[in-house]
């Protein structure tokens, strides 16, 4: 019944007379939106498809919204100057092949702008995430339930169905999410284990990574890129060698390969506590210009120069149509706000 009701009321408070009229009692906001990868087959996780992708950008083009960069966004914050109105920015995460040979074609086609944040040990085909291993093994294995030890924590989990290996993989994730990086590697074998699958040393084909090749293809035809790790652990996990080797490691990697990528840093999954004072002074020690996050939420021009350029939000894509209506418009900022 919400979701029916949502369908009702959104498109008509977001037409272009409310907006407008809106627009006078609200600071300007700009949603960044977050891509990560396609829809496959369901039962293997979230997505979006092509289609809908291309829904959402002909809405905002037939709508009078204009796509701005991440770069512009965040000098119109650093300084004071407006953007737009109706401003929208895009960005994608990662670095699989199939990020680049499907997700970033649309956006050229409707001439928007994207940043693409890349794990660089991907793109050098030294690894693929962790995460994705973890997906790939509970997605795969034909056990009805799993018993996996950790050092320090035994969890028991149904994986039974569809449902339940949902649930399993973000609980999964969850809890290696909060264990020292440096032990990504025995958590994973350890995953392996209760699920009795082996993780492939070559990714197999939803987790390919592209290369470097395919990198500065896109970047000459106006994609930007810029740094989101070495290989997406979490930061704040690591002692401090390990997080300064993860930032500096993954900018000098794209300066090394591109010919101008963007200072701005992503924070592997890029929740609240996923990086933080250390994070930030190793990221300004090394010029970079802001960080985004996970965090959901607008840029806006409220919070004038001590706005922090380093803990940036932004907006899963949403996979409904009325809620990316609500995101991109005024009425989730003003929900936000009452």
């Amino acid at each position: 019944m919400k979701h029916i009701i949502k369908k009702l009321i959104i498109p008509p408070l977001a037409s272009r007379p409310v907006s407008a009229l809106a627009s006078h009692f609200l600071n300007a906001h700009t949603p960044v939106f977050l891509i990560h990868q396609l829809a496959h087959d369901k039962k293997y996780g979230h997505g979006i498809t092509p289609d809908y992708l291309r829904n959402c950008l002909s809405y905002l083009t037939e709508n009078g919204h204009n796509f701005v960069t991440l770069k512009d966004a965040i000098l119109a914050l650093k300084y004071g100057h407006a953007l737009p109105d109706k401003a929208v920015v895009f960005t994608i995460d990662d670095g699989f092949m199939e990020q680049a040979t499907d997700i970033v074609p649309i956006f050229l086609e409707f001439n928007c702008p994207l940043t693409f944040f890349v794990i660089t040990d991907m793109l050098d085909q030294a690894t693929w995430p962790w995460d994705a291993k973890i997906s790939w093994l509970i997605n795969h294995s034909t056990k009805p339930s799993i018993k996996i030890e950790f050092s320090d924590e035994t969890i028991h989990i149904d994986i039974s169905n569809t449902e339940k290996k949902h649930y399993a993989r973000d609980l999964v994730r969850s809890f290696i999410k909060e264990t020292d990086s440096e032990n990504t590697t025995d958590a994973l074998n350890c995953v392996a284990m209760a699920t009795g699958m082996k993780i492939p040393e070559i990714p197999p084909h939803q987790y390919k990574a592209m290369n470097w090749d395919v990198a500065r293809e896109l970047e000459a035809k106006g994609v930007t890129f810029a740094p989101h790790s070495k290989t997406h652990r979490i930061l704040s996990k690591m002692n401090a060698q390990s997080a300064k080797n993860e930032i500096e490691g993954s900018w000098q990697r794209l300066k090394e390969e591109l010919n101008d990528p963007l200072n701005v840093f992503c924070y592997p999954t890029g929740r609240l506590f996923d990086f933080g004072s250390r994070e930030i002074s190793l990221l300004k020690d090394n010029n970079f210009l802001a960080a985004v996050s996970t965090i959901p939420g607008h840029l806006t021009s409220i919070e004038g120069p001590d706005f922090n350029l380093f803990s940036l939000p932004r907006f899963d894509l949403p996979e409904s149509m009325t809620d990316f209506i609500q995101y991109c418009t005024w009425i989730e900022y003003a929900k936000n706000k009452l």
